[in-house]
């Protein structure tokens, strides 16, 4: 395990409040995922697009953790079974519509840019981070170097992978009009937590 650089946590954490990235921290992967159930059952249900969908009062939060270990998969599915949410591991494309919640674990995270980086080389792992209304994403501190210089090893090597999709996440979705009318959400989630873990 890398030694945690502290001053680029803390610049991590500077940086990402000005991009609407709701930081927390948490001592081990677990208690991240406990935020992810926490994040679930406070939020709406996700508006859902498809004409044909089930009306709300219908429909079971979804929360998805495609890219989970078993072990980390397991306590994740318990806990949101026991708050009834449907939980959601595979088939992503059958979710396009939205869902409520999904998790992530970052691979790296880029401090002076407060950026994510998240190596999804199978399609579940992509449509995760964009399908979702709110998006959990779990990194370790020790992963956060300053900058992308570097950054630059690590790149080489994910990008150097064959098909392999790297995604930098730097908040939550955004984009403005020719008038400078911000709108979140257009091409993703709504609204991004970032909890740093302490490892």
């Amino acid at each position: 395990m890398s030694a945690i650089n502290q001053a680029a946590v803390e610049l991590f954490a500077a940086k990402a409040k000005p991009v609407s990235i709701l930081v927390s921290e948490a001592d081990s992967l677990e208690r991240a995922l406990d935020l992810a159930v926490s994040v679930c059952e406070k939020k709406p249900l996700a508006h859902l697009l498809l004409p044909d969908a089930a009306p709300d009062s219908a429909r079971k939060k979804t929360l998805a953790a495609p890219g989970l270990d078993e072990t980390s998969w397991n306590y994740l599915a318990e806990a949101g079974a026991k708050k009834g949410f449907e939980m959601i591991r595979g088939g992503l494309r059958n979710y396009l519509a939205g869902v409520d919640v999904t998790i992530s674990v970052a691979d790296l995270g880029v401090a002076d840019t407060a950026t994510c980086v998240l190596e999804c080389p199978k399609e579940d792992d992509r449509l995760a981070t964009m399908i979702c209304e709110t998006h959990v994403i779990a990194l370790a501190k020790s992963k956060i170097v300053a900058n992308s210089y570097e950054a630059e090893s690590f790149l080489e090597r994910a990008l150097a992978k064959e098909r392999n999709y790297t995604a930098f996440i730097s908040g939550a979705s955004r984009t403005a009009d020719i008038e400078r009318v911000l709108t979140l959400g257009v091409h993703g989630p709504l609204e991004l937590h970032l909890v740093m873990i302490e490892a």
